[in-house]
């Protein structure tokens, strides 16, 4: 078994060659990479996203851009969850006036009919106070979007 020296600290190699006088006092030539969290935590949010479209598709022919695409609340167990699991996930992060003002957009955007809109909103009252209170991210945008495509998904499998 050869040892490689590529997965060593450089001061340690120094220190266990004698070359200097300790690991503590060798300068470091390069600092340790922290692994980028948003790079990883992109990637995996783009592939959520990405196989929850592919599955909406198989499961719902949409023509062009046919919006809204959540026009009523199913009345399914399991659109009941996924509906609870995303304004649970909006208070969370954004308290109950911001995810009120994301539920408008996203009616104005046409993820969401109106009507689903105001029925929404007045669910927001049930969940507790939220534990992070800062505005929403694109990144949390593209996370309602994903939970409106997976409530619509709950629909078409009915």
């Amino acid at each position: 078994m050869s040892l490689n020296p590529r997965r060593y600290d450089v001061r340690e190699l120094r220190w266990l060659a004698g070359t200097r006088a300790g690991a503590d006092e060798a300068p470091r030539e390069r600092p340790l990479r922290q692994p980028n969290r948003n790079r990883a935590e992109r990637a995996a949010r783009s592939a959520a996203f990405t196989e929850v479209l592919q599955r909406q598709r198989g499961l719902r022919r949409v023509v062009d851009g046919e919006r809204p695409y959540l026009r009523a609340l199913p009345a399914d167990p399991e659109a009941e969850r996924e509906v609870a699991d995303w304004l649970g996930y909006l208070v969370d992060v954004g308290g109950h006036l911001r995810s009120r003002d994301a539920l408008s957009y996203y009616a104005e955007l046409g993820w969401i009919a109106p009507g689903v809109a105001d029925a929404l909103e007045r669910r927001l009252a049930g969940f507790d106070a939220p534990r992070h209170d800062r505005p929403f991210s694109p990144a949390d945008h593209r996370i309602s979007l994903v939970s409106v495509v997976r409530i619509v998904s709950c629909a078409s499998e009915q």
